[in-house]
């Protein structure tokens, strides 16, 4: 008895949390386990969430891309590699990928490389050019568009010696 009242338990502070903010099967799982409770519980509760809306994979695609762009500068990268570690299956994480406005994007892109230009005045223009790509690289954006912003910023780019 007592491992049904831990399950009702589990459910209802799974409830609040997802209530709170989006969580991913993944995340509700680990949870779950980190609770110690039982597989049939946990696919019995994973199910439950799911039939009541609480969990939604498309929609914490959705939120988690939105807020990793905006938020903490992610490029589509970075962004889809992470959703793909979480277990969101490919096609839900193009979908939510897709959502990112191209001339924000790109907007974006130009913003953190004049941020992170400011710290590299005093170096050669060749060593500037190198470390806002491997900047821009770590942070998940596509070289082809780095190089184009670059070129924007008048630090011509030679994809492949950077990478």
């Amino acid at each position: 008895m007592s491992g049904e009242i831990l399950s009702e338990e589990a459910y209802r502070k799974l409830v609040a949390r997802c209530s709170a903010r989006e969580l991913c099967e993944s995340e509700v799982r680990d949870k779950l386990r980190n609770w110690s409770v039982s597989r049939v519980d946990e696919d019995r509760i994973v199910e439950q969430l799911y039939n009541e809306r609480y969990i939604d994979e498309n929609r914490y695609a959705q939120a988690f891309t939105n807020d990793k762009f905006r938020f903490d500068g992610w490029g589509r990268i970075k962004i889809g590699y992470t959703l793909r570690q979480k277990a969101i299956d490919a096609l839900t994480v193009s979908q939510a990928l897709q959502a990112i406005d191209e001339i924000e994007y790109r907007d974006a892109l130009l913003r953190i490389l004049k941020s992170k230009m400011r710290s590299l005045k005093a170096m050669p223009q060749e060593m500037q050019r190198e470390k806002l790509m491997r900047f821009a690289m770590s942070r998940g954006f596509e070289p082809n568009l780095i190089c184009e912003s670059l070129k924007e910023l008048s630090l011509e780019c030679e994809i492949g010696s950077e990478i």
